[in-house]
């Protein structure tokens, strides 16, 4: 069986238990420690938890009041008082959404999940494969838990001003956020409520292979379920600005307004939607633009136009596009290969030639039509370019901040670019400096200043000056530390070189940790034991397994038995125990993604990250778990078959 691995942070603190969730900022509140995992949201107007348990989630008020027990699939986030829950559903392997990007999915499922009005995705790590919510039955619940719209539907929707579309059967109809049914569910296709206050509605159409529903007779519904003009339209779109492009016998389009009355006679080939005032239509097979009159603001000239969006409109003449103003003015000549809508920066890609650019909303080009490509910006602005098959990055301007010469470059991280040339790595600052040159055959990023570099298998380190501070001759190097010293490998040991490159700890150890107050955990001939920053030993290497110090205690195991030294090596908690957890120890309660029901679906499972601080410690000692303070003395005696026991017992003494 194939598996893989979902991770969720959890905080508890001394004695209580804390779920910390983001959303915009960090939240702490307090939860029953019985649930495995915790997400806090705060819509303005109502404050609740996503809270997780045996696979299935559930509702908490502010305060950790169970409100919905643990019992759906998935919980879509509350707005207007409502949240629409699913029943049975299935995980299957899927590509991201849209609106994420490769390179954006470990950032953006940190938190495992992801959850938008159109669907919920989960991200494994472990795999770096993505699954989406499929099948099951959707309902709504209110903020008190009663399903207001019981979880038997195929399909449920946000339909705008306070409606739910539902879908069962391949039928659809609509309902209220109270639950009270607006339409039978008879439609064989049904859309939302726009601003106007209808929706489009069909009788009689037929889902082709494309998945859209053709043939039927169209209508209108109002808010109150009134079909209000009558379903006999061959054709028809939704309500915009107060009127609809509707055609009666498929062939001549006219527009019509809230009462059913054609306020433009049906005389166009073909029609759209209304935005910005304007509509384009059809005739003699060439396209334009009138405006609620009837008046033709652009005529019919162009083999193909787009809708007006952001106030534009791109327009189509012998397989070439350009842009156009409301009133029918050029921004553009029609001379593009392609070109896409302008976005909220006021720009529009566009390609001529083959190669790529931008343009600003008058039509300027303020990036250069000189690129083969232009990758989608970052988040700092920047984007990757390529020209003559050579990579470069600029900035929103059009400026190249790192001119495309390079084989390859990768986006800015803690200010460096890295960059391929000849099959060998470098760095370039946000000033295009070539900062380090492209000479060597690996390269890790920057970070505190400090960047691990490879030569023919041997690695060492460099500064964002290129100067050498550890010398390329290791097999591995780790991160610095703040006091400037790197471990380091040389063969089959490690041991710390300082700030100028000279051993500190020689390389004779099997595993060396990070210094901790002038102490590292480290492997010698099998056994555990600590070293100061000269290599000399302080804690005689005599342990099975031992952990860095936190707060002045050190983990150590014993003849198979688990306690805590202090730095002289001294037993705070003797070695009696079977295990223990404490201090800023984490413990992982690993639940599988299980491919219970085909190579393409999984069954995911959040696990617990319990990270402990130094109120207390839980200890196993004869087959059973316990608690304890960090001088030893019990809390809780050890009667118990699983730390969860003992966590609820922990969390009753403190409620």
């Amino acid at each position: 069986m194939k598996k893989g691995i979902l991770i969720v942070s959890l905080l508890f603190t001394a004695l209580q238990f804390n779920a910390s969730a983001k959303e915009n900022d960090t939240v702490s509140k307090t939860i029953d420690s019985k649930y495995g995992y915790a997400v806090f949201y705060n819509t303005g107007d109502m404050e609740w938890y996503s809270v997780w348990r045996d696979r299935k989630w559930g509702i908490c008020d502010k305060e950790g009041n169970e409100v919905v027990p643990c019992q759906y699939d998935i919980i879509w986030p509350f707005s207007d008082g409502v949240a629409i829950v699913n029943s049975g559903a299935k995980w299957i392997k899927s590509d991201a959404p849209k609106r994420v990007s490769k390179l954006m999915l470990p950032e953006m499922f940190d938190k495992i999940w992801d959850i938008a009005d159109d669907g919920a995705w989960v991200y494994s790590r472990e795999s770096g494969g993505i699954y989406k919510i499929s099948g099951g039955k959707f309902g709504v619940i209110d903020k008190t838990g009663k399903e207001v719209i019981p979880s038997i539907y195929d399909e449920v929707v946000r339909s705008g001003n306070g409606i739910i579309r539902v879908k069962l059967d391949n039928k659809y109809g609509y309902f209220d956020y109270t639950g009270k049914k607006i339409t039978d569910i008879k439609y064989d296709d049904a859309g939302i409520f726009y601003s106007d206050g209808m929706a489009l509605v069909n009788i009689g159409g037929q889902l082709n292979k494309r998945g859209r529903i053709t043939g039927g007779k169209y209508g209108y519904v109002d808010m109150t379920g009134n079909e209000v003009i009558r379903i006999k339209y061959a054709k028809a779109k939704p309500f915009s600005e107060g009127v609809a492009a509707v055609s009666e016998d498929g062939a001549n389009w006219g527009f019509i307004n809230s009462s059913g009355k054609y306020v433009l006679s049906p005389v166009y080939e073909n029609a759209s939607s209304f935005f910005s005032g304007c509509a384009s239509f059809a005739e003699h097979g060439k396209y334009g633009y009138i405006d609620k009159s009837g008046n033709k603001i652009v005529p019919a000239r162009y083999d193909y136009t787009m809708d007006f969006k952001n106030g534009f409109g791109r327009v189509k003449s012998i397989w070439r596009w350009g842009f156009i103003k409301p009133d029918g003015n050029p921004v553009t000549r029609v001379e593009f290969d392609e070109a896409s809508d302008f976005d909220e920066n006021g720009m529009a890609k566009v390609k001529r030639g083959g190669k790529s650019g931008y343009i600003n909303e008058k039509g300027e080009e303020v990036i250069p039509v000189k690129y083969d490509i232009i990758y989608p910006f970052f988040n700092d602005g920047t984007a990757k370019v390529k020209v003559n098959g050579l990579f470069g990055i600029i900035d929103m301007k059009g400026k190249e901040i790192v001119a495309p010469k390079y084989q390859d470059v990768e986006p800015f991280r803690n200010g460096y670019a890295k960059v391929t040339s000849d099959d060998r790595f470098g760095f370039v600052n946000r000033a295009g400096k070539e900062v380090i040159k492209p000479e060597y055959d690996d390269a890790g990023y920057v970070e505190n200043g400090v960047v691990s570099v490879n030569i023919a298998g041997k690695w060492g380190c460099v500064d964002t000056t290129g100067m050498e501070i550890v010398p390329v001759m290791y097999d591995a190097v780790g991160k610095m530390d703040g006091m400037m010293r790197t471990p380091v490998k040389s063969g089959r040991k490690w041991g710390y070189v300082d700030s100028l490159g000279m051993n500190s700890v020689y390389a004779k150890f099997d595993t060396i940790g990070s210094f901790v107050n002038g102490l590292a955990v480290a492997k010698y001939t099998g056994k555990w034991g600590f070293v100061n920053d000269k290599g000399e030993t302080v804690i005689g290497f005599k342990y099975d397994i031992a952990e860095d110090f936190c707060d002045g205690y050190a983990k150590v195991r014993s003849a198979g038995k688990y306690g805590y030294i202090d730095p002289s090596g001294n037993f705070i908690i003797p070695a009696d125990y079977q295990n223990l957890y404490g201090f800023n120890d984490i413990i992982t309660r690993v639940s599988i993604i299980e491919k219970q029901y085909g190579s393409d679906e999984m069954i995911p499972d959040v696990y617990d990250i319990w990270k402990f601080t130094d109120g207390y410690i839980v200890f196993k000692k004869d087959g059973k778990w316990g608690a304890m303070d960090k001088h030893g003395g019990i809390l809780v005696a050890n009667k118990y078959n699983s730390i969860e026991e003992v966590k609820k017992v922990l969390y009753e003494r403190v409620k």
